[in-house]
């Protein structure tokens, strides 16, 4: 209701809004600090989700205040969020506000080098400001540095490179199956014993590893775990990392879904099927290339919404605009490496086949 009431506003009246919002959860922190925890599902991720829906309506200074309220109500905002922070604060020309942004950034780990070759912070270099900030920039690395476990982290992407290594070998799966099994239901064992000593891996544990990346490479275990093998189910830890803000909902919708075998929060946006072969075939299927979707009934619809608000996310329909958007626009990050399934087919048949479910958006 809030979202759909707060939509219908002016962009002045939701600035307005916003700030006294603002306002008024700064008072709070100040006056309880020994609050209850927040739950992220409820005080951080519908707010987030309300600044990136004014940025595709490129009202900046609308997400910027958005923004603002939800730093605001969390001990610790995620990566992306900031980066979007700070191109909304540069667009307004608020080089303070973009700055202090970037600062952040790096104490989550993100490098000065991923921050000079992004769209529109590329432009900075060689501003005075810049070379302020990247003289600065190793002390705050060394800062984070000692705040993370780095030792964590190198033995998280450990468990990436035992489950990839007889996978690559000659033969791999066909010569070495009872050795990778063997590996995985180990790998399960160390990540579960590490999520009980520390907690689940997230940002604050183990940093960005210097980009915005949007799974650390441990989260391979996961994915094998599927239900189809009976495998381990961390569908609660999972949720559980949600709500203490230790995980997007994003992507542990992704993993859920990995798990569970079926899309039941629709991370796929949209499915294309592309065909190489089937450019000269007067018989190829007519939306061949273009965004489709999967078809749902009204009642399914319904159901992946629902589920995806228990989590934390957007509604279906929002994510799909967030998608679209930055397709054309990279100047934000909105979208997700799973965001768009593309999928290849070797005729016009087979493309057909695989278009059958799938529908043009209206």
């Amino acid at each position: 209701m809030f979202s759909h009431s707060f939509n219908t506003l002016s962009a002045p009246r939701r600035r307005y809004l916003l700030s006294l919002l603002l306002g008024f959860c700064l008072i709070l922190l100040n006056a309880a600090p020994a609050a209850a925890a927040p739950d992220y599902v409820t005080d951080y991720y519908p707010v987030i989700n309300e600044a990136e829906l004014s940025i595709i309506e490129q009202d900046y200074a609308a997400a910027l205040n958005a923004y603002q309220y939800a730093f605001a109500a969390v001990p610790s905002p995620f990566a992306r969020d900031y980066y979007n922070a700070a191109i909304c604060a540069l667009l307004l020309q608020n080089e303070k506000q973009t700055y202090e942004y970037l600062e952040k950034l790096v104490e989550k780990g993100v490098s000065l080098e991923y921050l000079a070759q992004q769209p529109l912070l590329d432009s900075l270099a060689g501003t005075r400001h810049w070379k302020k900030f990247r003289r600065k920039y190793k002390k705050r690395r060394r800062a984070y540095e000692e705040h993370v476990k780095p030792d964590l982290r190198a033995n998280l992407d450990e468990l990436y490179a035992r489950d990839q290594y007889f996978r690559q070998a000659e033969g791999g799966l066909r010569v070495y199956g009872d050795t990778i099994r063997k590996i995985e239901a180990a790998n399960v064992q160390l990540l579960l014993d590490w999520v009980e000593q520390y907690g689940y891996p997230g940002e604050d544990l183990i940093g960005v590893a210097d980009t915005l990346e949007q799974l650390p490479r441990f989260t391979i275990v996961i994915q094998r775990q599927t239900k189809a093998r009976k495998g381990y189910d961390f569908s609660p830890i999972l949720r559980d990392a949600v709500h203490h803000g230790q995980l997007a909902p994003q992507a542990a919708a992704y993993l859920l879904e990995q798990q569970a075998g079926r899309s039941t929060y629709g991370s796929k946006a949209f499915v294309r099927v592309n065909c190489s072969a089937c450019q000269e075939d007067k018989k190829k299927p007519k939306y061949l290339g273009r965004y489709l979707l999967e078809s749902r009934s009204e009642a399914e619809q319904q159901r992946v919404d629902a589920q995806r608000k228990a989590l934390g996310l957007e509604a279906l329909e929002d994510y799909r605009k967030k998608v679209l958007y930055n397709l054309n626009d990279n100047r934000f990050k909105l979208d997700y490496t799973w965001s768009v399934a593309d999928y290849y087919a070797p005729s016009s048949e087979a493309a057909s086949v695989l278009m059958q479910r799938l529908v043009v958006p209206e």
